[in-house]
């Protein structure tokens, strides 16, 4: 199927602003610079990323990045490198000459400037570095962390963006979650979560699930219960945010929940009951996360035991038919953690031929789960 470009003229004909102008398929009609404009909104008016006139051969990005430092260079030249290097640097041997040249410290020095083009595009070549290996390495070592920080309430949504994407790259490795705790950046970010845009927030998520997985005592879990995290989930659960928040928002309970003081800030917010009304969501996403948090959650003996007293083991049965296989998993392991509370085996024994199905399944990691499942439930003392 192709894809229908309108030109930005004919959106304002539809409210009578301008004559109709028609629809281009495949990008039929369109200058390599409005396409350019298309895929990058945020490029100067007289830059055009389709004519860039740079150095020969290996001297290309080490002459733009003189560019961004030399005292005499006026602000469209500025503009014009970093739209250069963005595009560049999308090739991975690009972004080790670059870091040859100190790119990343000079790309921070930018962020705080007062245009906003410039902070814009440092961002996004910050973005495009930390996609890559040997760039997270480089963002890390060069300690720009700080940095970045300083530019979570920029006015910028896009720079946010950015700033927020680069950081949960970043993450991706031990090296930068542990540099993010040490650097008591993880407060922060949960400060910020509840109020920033949705694009922001699913970035900031993954950051702290990051952060929260990766990180070691006696940094992880402390920073999480210092700064009130499992309040922050449980009350953006609460209010119903939109299907990908939520599954951050589970993913990030279930690696605090790995800690026994997660389990027990679980336990003490009731977060168990809010999860348990989230298991019939209709995106099977938000269903696994939050039946992923809760079998964290059932593994300690007070989380359990909220789960069985107050009757919810029906909710949990229920799920045993859902067709997406990681939601079962997760169910049948939260019901194999119920089971060995002993009011919780006498309410699952109803629920033994459903997960005698499930042991039949090919998937073998399933097949053992609800095995285990039906040995917990039928044993007895």
């Amino acid at each position: 199927m192709s894809t229908v470009l309108a030109r930005p003229e004919s959106i304002g004909a539809q409210f009578g602003d301008a004559a109709p102008q028609p629809a281009s398929t495949d990008g039929e009609g369109f200058t390599p610079r409005e396409l350019a404009a298309l895929r990058a909104p945020t490029v100067p008016s007289g830059v055009d990323p389709t004519k860039q006139q740079l150095a020969y051969g290996r001297r290309a990005v080490p002459k733009l990045i003189e560019t961004l430092t030399w005292p005499r260079t006026s602000l469209f030249q500025q503009q014009q490198s970093l739209c250069f290097l963005a595009d560049l640097f999308h090739r991975p041997e690009n972004i080790s000459q670059g870091l040859e040249e100190a790119i990343v410290p000079k790309l921070a020095a930018l962020l705080p400037n007062t245009d906003l083009t410039i902070r814009q595009k440092a961002s996004e070549c910050l973005t495009i570095i930390a996609g890559h290996a040997v760039g997270r390495a480089g963002i890390v070592q060069a300690g720009v962390l700080t940095q970045l920080s300083e530019r979570f309430d920029d006015p910028d949504i896009l720079v946010r963006r950015n700033v927020h994407e680069t950081l949960e790259r970043v993450t991706l490795d031990s090296s930068g979650a542990l540099s993010v705790l040490e650097q008591k950046l993880f407060a922060p970010l949960i400060a910020k979560l509840p109020y920033e845009t949705l694009d922001v927030q699913i970035h900031v998520l993954g950051t702290c699930y990051n952060c929260i997985r990766l990180g070691q005592r006696p940094l992880i879990p402390a920073a999480a219960v210092d700064c009130g995290a499992m309040e922050v989930f449980t009350k953006m659960l609460r209010v119903g945010c939109a299907s990908e928040v939520l599954v951050g928002v589970g993913r990030c309970i279930m690696a605090f929940s790995d800690y026994h003081e997660g389990k027990r800030l679980a336990v003490h917010n009731d977060t168990v009951i809010v999860l348990l009304a989230l298991l019939h969501h209709r995106r099977s996403e938000v269903r696994a996360a939050v039946a992923g948090a809760l079998m964290s959650i059932t593994i300690d003996v007070e989380g359990k035991r909220l789960v069985v007293r107050g009757n919810s083991l029906q909710v949990l049965s229920s799920l045993l038919k859902d067709r997406n296989e990681l939601v079962l998993l997760n169910v049948v392991k939260t019901i194999t953690n119920c089971a060995e509370d002993y009011r919780g085996r006498f309410q699952l024994h109803g629920c033994i031929k459903q997960l005698e199905t499930v042991s039949e399944s090919p998937n073998t990691q399933l097949a053992e789960a609800a095995k285990r499942a039906i040995e917990v439930i039928t044993w007895r003392p």
